[in-house]
């Protein structure tokens, strides 16, 4: 993830750095209400990110659960 990639908000940002810690893959393409994509290659499966969450927190949640289930498999 390039530098002017950062999604706006810390919570979301602290946990798209893990899923990349984790060996998924963050991909940023903005559009709509989409931020990117968390993609675990392995089984091709993919975490959809908004650009603006009612609840950052949730939001990152979300993608921490994801990397749970999915962190291994990379």
């Amino acid at each position: 993830m390039a530098l002017g990639d950062r999604h706006q908000k810390k919570d979301v940002e602290a946990a798209l750095k893990r899923a990349e810690a984790a060996g998924l893959k963050v991909t940023h393409k903005r559009n709509g209400h989409t931020w990117g994509l968390v993609i675990c290659c392995p089984c091709n499966k993919s975490h959809r990110v908004n650009c603006t969450p009612r609840n950052a927190g949730d939001e990152a949640n979300k993608i921490d659960n994801f990397t749970k289930h999915h962190g291994g498999h990379a």
